[in-house]
């Protein structure tokens, strides 16, 4: 699956939404977002595609290029 700026942005807006309704601890609100864009964030990089050619001796990957 490919990086989407779109997904990623949709669940940023859910978890801020989540959030507006918290009146008791505005912390811990706080600190419910900053997890959810975290981990919004590594999931899309997690759903990255790397492609690239490697040398047959193993050296770095040429002509990379992630999706």
């Amino acid at each position: 699956m490919a990086i989407s700026e779109q997904r990623l942005k949709q669940t940023i807006k859910e978890a801020m939404e989540i959030c507006q309704i918290e009146k008791d601890d505005p912390n811990g609100s706080l600190d419910k977002i900053a997890g959810a864009i975290a981990k919004a964030v590594i999931d899309e990089l997690k759903a990255a595609v790397v492609t690239g050619t490697c040398p047959p001796n193993g050296g770095p990957l040429t002509l990379g290029k992630i999706t």
